[in-house]
């Protein structure tokens, strides 16, 4: 026999013995590999004096809101129905106005810390090369130097609230007396129908806890007719003693009107301890918009750039950024907003948290576009 072929044979006889022939009993099955356990992903904190942003707010004939929720720093897609029944944002931001949000459960609310008060003149105007020389680089220190000492008592701290853009604002009370006079140096820039008119009122008489009579000095500015400043300031008289409805004014004809009118101003007719006349209280037509000017500082409206004059509705939010603004307008030519790099503390319900605006403006120069810094305390 080849001895060379018993060793073939039986070489083959094993490797078919091997490889699980008929009646094999070894198990062949392989161990799978087990992948290893995923890692979340967890989104960086910022670091300390890190700018975050730009958020867009649209343009001037297309603006939105945006919500930021601090907790989680992150801008939150809300209509403003749902941002008004919404705890979950902290603050938000529309072209130049900004708010907190006072409708939480827990309301959120601000304190400015004062930095940068070289920024205003004694006159307070601001001071042109203070905003111009400042960057986001510069004003830093003013940001990191804040920390949790820095947090005042929480009667410091103010919140957003709503109230009339006229009102009660168009008349003085003086609580020793009790006497009501017309607050006549209160002036306020009211824009309907494509014109602006210029009103305050000059007169008032009382009856009782109502308004018999009331003088308002209205001054157009007709912006089809060319017109770039307010026109001389016309009386309108009106005795409101004996009223049944409601008083309806329209301002481009400077004369009362009926409620089926074109009008823009109303004042409430009302009984109060058998005494009938107006209510102590002013409002403007839902079409129509207003801007106080108790300094008496404009003379015109500038219609190309009346929206950066803060027209609001009816209803005025009396925002805490309005009292305290991060911003100076128009330094220079070109309608620019310039910074005040302030520091402002927002308390949430759950923590204290420093902010400074640094930027109105994207890469590319478009407006309504918010960068800023923000770090718990």
């Amino acid at each position: 026999m080849n001895t060379y072929k018993l060793i073939l044979l039986t070489c083959s006889t094993l490797t078919l013995i091997a490889c699980g022939g008929s009646g094999s009993n070894i198990d062949t099955s392989v161990t799978p590999t087990l992948a290893p356990t995923p890692v979340p992903t967890v989104e960086p904190t910022p670091e300390p004096g890190a700018i975050v942003g730009p958020y867009s707010t649209g343009t001037t004939a297309e603006s939105h809101y945006v919500y930021f929720d601090l907790d989680t720093g992150e801008a939150l897609t809300l209509t403003e129905e749902e941002a008004a029944a919404s705890d979950d944002w902290d603050f938000s931001f529309k072209r130049t106005n900004v708010q907190l949000n006072g409708a939480a459960t827990t309301p959120v609310v601000g304190y400015f810390t004062g930095n940068n008060a070289e920024f205003w003149g004694d006159d307070g105007l601001p001071v042109v090369d203070q905003f111009v020389a400042a960057t986001a680089e510069s004003e830093l220190n003013d940001f990191t130097a804040v920390t949790a000492a820095d947090i005042p008592a929480d009667d410091q701290f103010s919140t957003d609230t709503e109230a009339l853009i006229v009102g009660s604002e168009f008349y003085n009370y003086n609580y020793e007396t009790h006497a009501v006079s017309a607050a006549e140096t209160h002036y306020f820039i009211v824009q309907s129908d494509g014109n602006f008119s210029k009103i305050r009122a000059k007169s008032l008489t009382t009856a009782g806890y109502t308004i018999a009579s009331l003088t308002l000095g209205v001054a157009l500015q007709d912006v089809a007719a060319g017109d770039e400043s307010f026109m001389a300031e016309v009386d309108v008289m009106v005795d409101t003693a004996a009223c049944t409805n409601d008083i309806f004014i329209d301002a481009e004809s400077q004369s009362v009107v009926t409620e089926n009118d074109a009008w823009d101003i109303q004042l409430p007719c009302v009984t109060v301890a058998e005494n009938t006349g107006a209510d102590f209280e002013i409002n403007i037509a839902d079409d129509a918009s207003a801007i106080r000017d108790f300094d008496n500082a404009y003379t015109g409206i500038p219609v190309a750039s009346a929206a950066y004059y803060g027209f609001e509705s009816n209803v005025k939010q009396v925002r805490f950024f309005d009292a305290h603004s991060w911003y100076a307008y128009n330094l220079q030519s070109g309608h620019q907003l310039w910074s005040q790099y302030g520091v402002y503390l927002i308390k949430t319900a759950t923590a204290t948290y420093k902010i400074q605006i640094t930027s109105y403006y994207d890469a590319e120069g478009n407006s309504g576009n918010y960068s800023f810094r923000f770090a718990v305390l």
